[in-house]
């Protein structure tokens, strides 16, 4: 592989691992969002979140056009491009995969942790209308782990997919 294409292969790396710190750094926001109930940064972040997601999925394209051009985009993953990558320069390439995977790893954490948040929240606020409409009884409100037990099968909120 000609040291162009390294060069570039090299800055492609580099670039995806700024867009996941920001992207981490958006899922740290939202939860802070979450917490405050504030709507119109949640908005703000959903947006600048999905910015993000389309110039690392670019930057996925162009990597995959300056390695396999004839590939699908679909199928393409990163390990493929240190499949590619020469043994001289496999330890700078291994440092940048691995620091983009343990990125990944703590934004899919962020990601879960806050959707288990808001459906956390979507069940109390059920469970409170369903109280003050007289739907159903309290029962249990939180577990022995200090989590939310709905006590009844109303479901007056939900969070949108």
């Amino acid at each position: 592989m000609d040291t162009l294409v390294m060069d570039m292969i090299e800055t492609f790396f580099y670039k995806k691992i700024m867009l996941y710190n920001d992207l981490l750094l958006c899922f740290e926001a939202e939860r802070k969002a979450l917490i405050e109930i504030n709507i119109n940064r949640l908005w703000e972040l959903s947006k600048e979140k999905d910015e993000i997601c389309e110039k690392i999925k670019s930057i996925r394209m162009a990597m995959m056009a300056a390695i396999h051009p004839a590939d699908d985009q679909e199928s393409f993953h990163l390990n493929r491009i240190m499949d590619v990558i020469p043994k001289k320069q496999k330890d700078k390439f291994e440092k940048l995969y691995l620091r983009i995977l343990k990125l990944k790893g703590e934004i899919e954490i962020l990601r879960k942790q806050n959707i288990l948040y808001i459906d956390d929240s979507l069940k109390f606020m059920d469970e409170m209308i369903s109280i003050l409409t007289g739907e159903t009884g309290s029962g249990f409100v939180y577990n022995d782990r200090c989590h939310f037990k709905s006590s009844g099968p109303h479901l007056f909120l939900n969070r949108e997919v």
